[in-house]
């Protein structure tokens, strides 16, 4: 049986999106949204590895409120594919969760961890480095996919890339020499400068096994709890993951595995990537030749530089502005600079204080 046999996709579907309020709320998050008229970002995340790994073989990792809704948007997958947190405690928690449910279902099955929220523009090239990180950690690695960065970006983890793993299945193989929480500027540039670091994309390779033990090794807690949810070899049902689950400590696969594993190694991701972070990154997204990004019915006069998008029935109309998103939904309207976009979750967090529905 061949390494893609065994595989099972982990789509981590489970953010709430908020830097893309208004159109991102609770119950339809940043991975539902047709962004640019092609289907939702989760749809294209499941695609992308059909052809790779089948539905029967892909997990989504979800919130409870969100579970029928990713039902809903993937028809094609088995609704015990599903996996609801009760509650959100991270990816840590939901990757060792996953983990489980695949070890359950093959005891030498491999887990291909991918975020629901990006957008990728190569996608032949993609699934010909994914191919080769499968092979590759299937000889007990934990591999990564870094993005070469194109500029100095402060707004991403970073990935220090060392010596060459000389690993046939995947030439370009190299072993981690650090990870790097988001830096200043001045670091960035450098980094930028150096050559020899890679964006931290979020994109996992490993054995279910090695997961839990590691796990096991760097937060013992925390993979006792996530036992309790298999006690006795059968799926945890509703009562005790809401027993369990919100007793899990709530820390990132980084934090817990990744800054600490001397198992990981990192293949570069030329593929055209993009975390679509912000409505900024929408403006990258822009037809060619055209100044604004604009979705939806949008009329723009003498302006430029510009996000514009209207939701639903809705007109966004523009004179003589620069450099703005403007969102129109039904029910609310965000304007900002486009460079200050990653602020817009900080109203949502003003509206979480002051309890302010409907707009959450």
């Amino acid at each position: 049986m061949s390494s893609l046999d065994r595989t099972f996709a982990v789509i981590m579907a489970g953010g709430v999106g908020s830097r893309f309020w208004p159109l991102s709320r609770a119950r339809r998050p940043k991975q539902l949204l047709d962004l640019f008229g092609h289907g939702s970002m989760l749809r294209a995340t499941f695609e992308r590895l059909a052809p790779l790994v089948p539905a029967e073989r892909q997990l989504v990792v979800t919130s409870a409120l969100l579970g029928d809704a990713v039902r809903q948007a993937l028809p094609e997958l088995p609704p015990a594919n599903v996996l609801e947190e009760p509650t959100g405690r991270n990816t840590a928690p939901a990757i060792g969760w996953a983990a489980l449910e695949v070890q359950r279902r093959d005891p030498a099955g491999l887990l291909a961890v991918l975020p629901a929220d990006q957008f990728i523009a190569d996608v032949p090239r993609y699934r010909e480095i994914v191919t080769q990180a499968i092979s590759a950690c299937a000889a007990d690695r934990i591999v990564t996919l870094g993005i070469p960065p194109t500029r100095p970006e402060t707004g991403y983890g970073y990935i220090r890339a060392g010596a060459s793993a000389a690993c046939p299945e995947a030439p370009e193989l190299r072993e981690v020499a650090a990870f790097h929480e988001k830096p200043d500027l001045d670091t960035a540039l450098e980094w930028l400068a150096s050559g020899g670091y890679l964006w931290n994309a979020g994109m996992f390779f490993l054995p279910a096994t090695l997961a839990l033990s590691e796990l096991a090794r760097y937060e013992p807690e925390l993979a006792r709890g996530l036992d309790a949810l298999y006690d006795g070899g059968a799926p945890p049902d509703a009562a005790r993951l809401a027993a369990v689950y919100p007793t899990l400590r709530s820390i990132s696969i980084d934090y817990a595995v990744m800054e600490r594993s001397d198992r990981a190694a990192v293949i570069p991701g030329d593929f055209g990537w993009s975390d679509v972070g912000s409505w900024r990154t929408l403006w990258d997204f822009r037809p060619e030749g055209a100044e604004s990004f604009s979705r939806g019915r949008v009329i723009e006069i003498d302006g430029g530089g510009n996000v514009l998008l209207a939701d639903g029935d809705g007109l966004v109309a523009t004179v003589g502005v620069r450099d703005l998103v403007v969102v129109h939904t039904a029910d609310a309207t965000l304007v900002c600079p486009r460079e200050a976009s990653q602020r817009v979750r900080d109203i949502v967090t003003a509206l979480q204080s002051g309890q302010g529905d409907p707009w959450l």
